[in-house]
């Protein structure tokens, strides 16, 4: 009996690390069903990979999921090997500037369409032999990056919600890998740092927009990242958490081994947040 040629659905392939990732899945003969929000997006990679399909989606919209679900389940005839959730959003505020219903809408993308994604395709990874749902979640779960309050707390929920689903789905053989992922060249941060005209962060925002702007910068190339992680969730046997990116294992050493005041001196220093206790002593 021939081997059959597997299938990767993977979200937000117009750019960046998922279109890295639908590349390196179609060179390792993999079938790749790329979403977007506008498949127009994703033209450049359906004219040089046969094996490169695109279908819409727009994580806001529960019906545009189902929607995909009815697609794929047609395409594939109710088999997948591969859910790789890689589409989220950012938004960059402080805890106290944050607007909350752009707090909804980053969570709607990040965490509750990851969870509608899973319910959907679950039954069609159960029909394949080894179905694997890979989570592109970032090591701002375990670091509390400032001024990115939101954002963080989303990845430390897809995080959670990730442990969680790996134990519930393992008497049905369907693995769950989670990406812990660092500094990778994006444009993520695209839409910059928010801050109202009286934000009280004001004078330590130049910093952060150095620091975010630095490590971009000097981020692991998304090519590099996507043909490592492509390479180890298609292995026999795969690690449940795969630490990836630029200082990705340095922070992962610093989380697991030094205890969290430290890592909050780090992060203080770090972000000049002493400029705010000399700012109100004035």
């Amino acid at each position: 009996m021939a081997k059959q040629i597997p299938f990767a659905l993977i979200t937000g392939c117009s750019s960046g690390i998922g279109k890295q990732l639908a590349i390196t899945f179609a060179d390792r003969g993999v079938t790749v069903l790329a979403t977007a929000r506008h498949v127009k997006h994703l033209e450049d990679l359906t004219s040089q990979h046969d094996n490169i399909e695109a279908f819409p989606l727009d994580l806001s919209s529960p019906s545009s999921i189902e929607t995909l679900k009815d697609a794929i389940v047609t395409r594939t005839g109710g088999r997948l090997d591969f859910l790789v959730n890689n589409a989220g959003t950012h938004y960059a505020a402080t805890a106290l500037d944050l607007e909350v219903e752009e707090a909804v809408k980053l969570f709607q993308v990040n965490v509750f369409a990851v969870m509608r994604l899973c319910q959907l395709f679950v039954p069609l990874l159960r029909r394949s032999q080894c179905g694997r749902i890979v989570q592109i979640g970032s090591v701002t779960r375990d670091v509390p990056v400032v001024w990115q309050s939101a954002y963080n707390a989303s990845k430390a929920a897809l995080s959670q919600y990730t442990k969680t689903i790996r134990l519930e789905l393992k008497p049905f053989n369907v693995e769950v890998i989670e990406v812990v992922t660092g500094f990778v060249r994006s444009n993520i941060l695209h839409h910059g740092l928010f801050a109202p005209d009286d934000s009280l962060y004001l004078p330590i925002k130049s910093t952060i927009e150095a620091i975010k702007y630095e490590g971009n910068k000097n981020g692991m190339p998304a090519e590099n990242y996507a043909a490592s992680v492509v390479d180890k969730v298609m292995r026999q046997r795969v690690d449940s958490e795969i630490w990836q990116g630029s200082l990705s294992w340095y922070i992962y050493f610093i989380v697991t081994f030094l205890p969290l005041y430290l890592l909050n001196w780090l992060l203080f220093r770090k972000s000049n947040l002493r400029l705010l206790n000399e700012s109100l002593a004035r």
